[in-house]
């Protein structure tokens, strides 16, 4: 493992010593375990259809220039000889919790920031552990002997800092930014380093003369502030080493999401509904595995002309039941349907998430008691035998909008062996 260290005299006053870990082409990582054949090979998740987008890749594709977020026909043309895979989402999920396990070996405070980072603050640690350097070692050791994959890390008094230090680290290398080299450190680094700055927002920076992070702390602050309005003081604060957070401010509520670009566009109701569930299902199924709950439930629709639109709707109480974001999504879609095309992509978001247990009324109804029951014993499952084993049924008024009687419905309805000799049958949803 390589390491980069920018040393320092440390003052006597206490800073934070804030890890960041990033896992190194994650999704392949885990693919490589289940099929070592694929190492050091050009690997592709996602799909390759003419309208499938790549997921992530490896690192031997990506010296052919493919990269996140790129449409697949596009990576065909870049990498032809790359090995497509679908993606295996209970595995990544698996291991993403065995290497946040990890990380709470060495202190409680960790703080999971999407399937694949997360950041962990070593402060209070040391005094078990040793030095905060010897710690973030012995993390990405551990995540490497003990799961077989590997990561890169940042060292810093702050997350964001740690952030892009660890992603200047990749692959499998650990950067050390000490108390006091934040600005000489960040300097040179290019302004779309810093989280939240793409390519909507870059331009801008590159109008205004900026092109590295040091060049926002050589601004001028009321030129810059004017400029950028109420993001310049995060920007300038990061600029000069000033910001010192372990985690993201809470400045933008999180979300969660799940979309989908079809290779044919859908038209019928029929075939919308069914993709909306199965977006639907999955939103939930996060929701409830992070103990979060959304206040606003989102859809985003784009037609086969890339017009792209987004409803929302604020609900009267947090949920995070499938039946009830369905309920709101289905309405927010086709309340808003292409008038001339079909739907080229779909998604779900909830948005404004709280965490925390639910708050339960005062007299809880025997049907809320029942759908409690009914989502944990469906998420029980789907942790055993993966997200596929159940998905999302119909609703009698949806069996209505789609000309299937009750009788039918009933015979299709499946069995699922949860323990032996236990058996359970689960309405409105279905094997697979």
């Amino acid at each position: 493992m390589k390491t980069t260290m920018l040393r320092c005299v440390q003052s006597s006053q206490a800073v934070r010593k804030i890890l960041h870990i990033d896992m190194d082409a994650f999704f392949v990582s885990v693919e490589i375990l289940k099929r070592p054949d694929l190492k050091g090979r050009p690997v592709i998740i996602g799909g390759k259809s003419p309208r499938g987008v790549v997921s992530t890749c490896s690192y031997e594709a990506r010296q052919y220039g493919v990269h996140s977020a790129m449409p697949s026909v596009r990576a065909i043309r870049l990498c032809p000889d790359a090995i497509w895979l679908p993606g295996d989402f209970s595995a990544y999920n698996y291991y993403s919790q065995q290497v946040f396990e990890i990380m709470r070996r060495y202190s409680p405070e960790v703080y999971p920031l999407s399937i694949d980072e997360g950041r962990i603050d070593l402060t209070g640690s040391e005094s078990l552990f040793g030095p905060s350097t010897t710690i973030a070692h012995r993390i990405l050791q551990d995540i490497r002997d003990g799961l077989g994959l590997p990561a890169s890390g940042g060292l810093a008094n702050s997350g964001t800092v740690a952030k892009i230090a660890s992603e200047l680290a990749k692959p499998g290398g650990l950067i050390v930014v000490f108390p006091g080299k934040e600005q000489s450190f960040l300097a040179p680094v290019p302004i779309e380093k810093i989280p939240g700055v793409g390519k909507v927002s870059l331009p801008r920076f590159h109008d205004f003369g900026i092109r590295t992070i040091g060049d926002i702390a050589l601004c001028d602050p009321d030129r810059f502030a004017k400029a950028f309005g109420p993001w310049a003081t995060t920007l300038y604060r990061i600029a000069t080493g000033a910001q010192k957070s372990a985690i993201p401010e809470p400045a933008k509520s999180p979300s969660r999401s799940n979309e989908c670009t079809f290779a044919t566009d859908l038209r019928h109701p029929d075939d919308i509904r069914h993709e909306l569930r199965r977006l639907v299902e999955k939103l939930g199924f996060r929701l409830r595995r992070n103990n979060l709950k959304t206040s606003t439930v989102s859809v985003k629709i784009r037609d086969g002309q890339f017009h792209t639109i987004t409803r929302s709707k604020t609900l009267d109480s947090p949920t995070n039941k499938d039946h009830l974001l369905f309920n709101i999504a289905e309405t927010l879609v086709f309340s808003n349907l292409p008038k001339n095309y079909g739907i080229r992509l779909l998604g779900v978001a909830g948005q404004n998430l709280t965490a925390g247990p639910d708050q339960t009324v005062l007299f809880e109804t025997h049907e809320e008691k029942n759908y409690e029951r009914f989502y944990s014993m469906v998420d029980t499952i789907k942790e055993k035998f993966g997200r596929q084993s159940v998905s999302f049924g119909l609703t009698q008024q949806n069996r209505r909008n789609e000309g299937i009687n009750d009788r039918s419905t009933r015979l299709r309805k499946r069995t699922i062996r949860i323990t032996r000799p236990s058996k359970i049958s689960i309405p409105y949803y279905r094997s697979m």
